[in-house]
């Protein structure tokens, strides 16, 4: 099995009853994968990203629509299989594009 990271992209801003509505189908998706043995690590991130630039002295912040809502690491025969388990992700009903990357090196997390 490969790892693969899965990105996780906002499009749009979701109602508050869609925001609902997507974190427990995502919940209970990311469960399942999880139980099924493809879910690694799970990381949703917080508002207030800063980027800073190479060629810049001082940070930025990034507005919602530039920044990453978080990222899963999953398992996957090969990007194909990696793809149709991304294609899957319920949050692309709600404004969510999905990247998947191959992953080069994986640490697993410390216990």
């Amino acid at each position: 099995m490969a790892v693969f990271a899965f990105l996780y992209h906002p499009t749009r801003t979701p109602s508050d009853a869609e925001l609902a509505e997507r974190a427990q189908r995502v919940r209970a998706w990311t469960l399942a994968q999880r139980e099924a043995g493809r879910v690694l690590v799970v990381s949703v991130f917080e508002a207030g990203a800063r980027l800073l630039p190479q060629d810049a002295p001082t940070e930025r912040a990034l507005e919602h629509e530039s920044a990453l809502a978080g990222c899963t690491f999953v398992q996957a025969e090969d990007m194909a299989d990696a793809l149709g388990l991304a294609s899957a992700f319920p949050g692309r009903a709600f404004g969510t594009e999905v990247e998947v990357r191959p992953v080069g090196v994986f640490l697993t997390p410390a216990r």
